[in-house]
């Protein structure tokens, strides 16, 4: 490829710590060997787990370092802010960046101001339907005072990003958001060889430490933290073991509700039957493992953690819930429940469980359904829009 064909793209965000937008980041960066697409990644805050894998990827990215004061602390939030720009701004200069692509609401405006200064169109990348940080309440003064801001900022943005239908009707809702300009490219994992029989015995005998006694395992991947439900997942599987107590509950993620949820195994006598198993690299081990995954969040931009469990033929039981419906099709690939009724998803756990034959139907039109969200349509589309926004490199250089 040549050099003055190069598009170089600024991926920014606050922080490479193990979420869904910092892995799709990582994913999305990982396969542009053999395009034009020159990506590097931003991190304005922290590190976190994901760097090793861009480092594995050869992905650049670099960390600013810069923990941002809250408002409440005008003088130095001001002052955090404008050292913010001026590194994000040298990093754009250091790349030749051609285009930033913003990932999470702390990097949009960062994103945006370090835009206007680079001269370069600015794609905002949402990943929830929530547009505000999920510690924030709608009527608290920092979440209007944040939305009369996004509202006069996005105006300035080339263009959205849009993981799900659901998300896009949250950004078109922001008062001057043109929707021709709002894009649906779902999020995308990356797809891997379905297990045979025997490589999923071998995966149980691997991790027979885990299994004990148990006859079936229901997998749960995501953070420990409010809104993934994780507590409603709990009391739904303390009906299924009442019925099944060889059952066995794997949850796989990490997060401050952890020591919470640890003393709700203890107080359900779930104590050996739930177990959280921390922050865990080997997800699709753990799929290989699984009779059934399980999710009781409350919403979701997407749902990908439910997308990979199909991709290995392993079907869903969940909340009816925005993000998590577009992953997941009622009765063909999983069964899906009213939002917060524990008993609802404990029968449709129960009720997988109970029937391998519908299970195994499931199963086998699991993996079809899932190839909608794999990492190279997403980047596919992503490639289509910086093609869209960004001159070629002659005109960038004059």
């Amino acid at each position: 490829m040549a050099a003055d064909a190069a598009i170089p793209i600024l991926h920014l965000l606050p922080t490479l710590s193990l979420g869904g937008a910092e892995l799709h980041v990582a994913r999305l960066c990982a396969g542009w060997q053999d395009t034009p697409v020159r990506p590097r990644v931003v991190a304005m805050h922290r590190g976190g787990p994901v760097a090793e894998r861009l480092r594995r990827e050869q992905v650049p990215f670099e960390v600013v370092g810069i923990q941002r004061a809250p408002v409440t602390r005008p003088l130095r939030a001001w002052r955090d802010a404008r050292q913010l720009r001026t590194a994000v701004v040298a990093a754009g200069r250091r790349h030749g960046a051609a285009l930033i692509q913003t990932h999470l609401s702390d990097a949009d405006w960062l994103g945006l101001a370090a835009g206007r200064e680079l001269g370069v169109p600015v794609v905002i990348t949402c990943h929830d339907p929530h547009l505000l940080p999920q510690e924030r309440t709608a009527g608290e003064w920092r979440a209007r005072l944040r939305r009369l801001v996004q509202a006069r900022l996005w105006r300035r943005a080339a263009a959205f990003i849009a993981t799900s239908e659901g998300v896009a009707r949250a950004i078109t809702q922001v008062p001057g958001v043109d929707p021709a300009r709002v894009h649906v490219i779902p999020s995308g994992f990356e797809s891997r060889p379905l297990p045979t029989p025997a490589q999923r015995a071998a995966a149980r005998a691997r991790h027979a430490a885990l299994l004990g006694a148990a006859d079936a395992v229901v997998l749960a991947v995501g953070r420990l933290v409010e809104n993934k439900g994780t507590h409603h997942l709990l009391d739904a599987f303390a009906q299924v073991v009442a019925v099944r107590p060889q059952t066995r509950l794997w949850i796989a993620g990490d997060g401050p509700e952890r020591a919470e949820l640890a003393a709700q195994v203890e107080r359900l006598g779930l104590v050996g039957r739930a177990l959280l198993l921390g922050a865990r690299d080997d997800v699709p081990e753990l799929l290989a493992c699984a009779d059934l995954f399980a999710t009781a969040t409350r919403y979701e931009g997407l749902g990908l953690a439910a997308a990979e469990a199909l991709d290995q033929g392993v079907p869903v039981a969940a909340f009816r819930v925005g993000g998590i419906e577009e992953v997941v099709q009622h009765e063909q690939t999983g069964l899906l429940v009213p939002h917060g009724d524990s008993g609802a998803l404990a029968a449709a756990m129960l009720a997988l469980l109970t029937d391998a034959a519908r299970r195994a139907r499931f199963a086998a039109a699991a993996r079809p359904s899932a190839q909608r969200f794999e990492i190279a349509a997403s980047r596919a589309a992503t490639w289509r829009l910086y093609e869209r926004l960004t001159p070629p490199r002659a005109a960038r250089s004059e």
